[in-house]
């Protein structure tokens, strides 16, 4: 197989020799689409609100305990939100209670709110005996905290970071 030689005297290999500022360039254009896509959504998308609605204890075992969380998404914004993912962290009392993300996608309507539930195991081993004392008590309210990130099914949006702090009452299963 022979090769020619371009008019230049090379071999056609100009376009290989600067692949890392091409990709370099590549890569500085998404982060620049990236950051203006998030000053424009910034001006027109307010970001979802979120809470912790409702904990309910499921069932009391020996050595592992099983709670419903309810977390509520309001969506602030004149059209509705398409959620890919909710990546989540809740403490109760200031200690990590549950962590994870939803497993379906949805959808929070345009000035409106949307409910989701999470199922939480929980090992006595691993719950704090501080918390664990605090929701056998017929105390009914828990101080909580909620953060993470809401990764929403928009073209070029970077994930939504969100924290709350409230209280949430605690509801047994009769």
């Amino acid at each position: 197989m022979a090769v020619e030689e371009d008019s230049e005297g090379g071999f056609g290999l100009e376009e290989f020799e600067d692949t890392a500022p091409r990709r370099a360039r590549r890569h500085g254009l998404r982060a620049r689409l990236r950051r203006g896509a998030l000053r424009l959504t910034r001006r027109w998308l307010q970001r979802p609100e979120i809470s912790l609605v409702g904990l309910q204890i499921r069932e009391v075992g020996l050595f592992e305990q099983r709670y419903c969380v309810t977390v509520r998404l309001h969506n602030p914004n004149r059209l509705p939100l398409p959620v890919r993912v909710v990546h989540y962290q809740i403490e109760l009392m200031g200690q990590r209670f549950a962590a994870g993300e939803t497993t379906e996608a949805f959808r929070i309507p345009a000035r409106g709110a949307t409910d989701f539930s999470l199922n939480v195991n929980m090992s006595m081993l691993r719950l704090a005996s501080s918390v664990a004392n605090f929701l056998l008590r017929p105390q009914a309210d828990i101080p909580y905290r909620i953060h993470g990130e809401v990764e929403l099914d928009l073209p070029l949006l970077p994930a939504v970071p969100f924290s709350h702090a409230g209280q949430v009452e605690l509801a047994r299963r009769r």
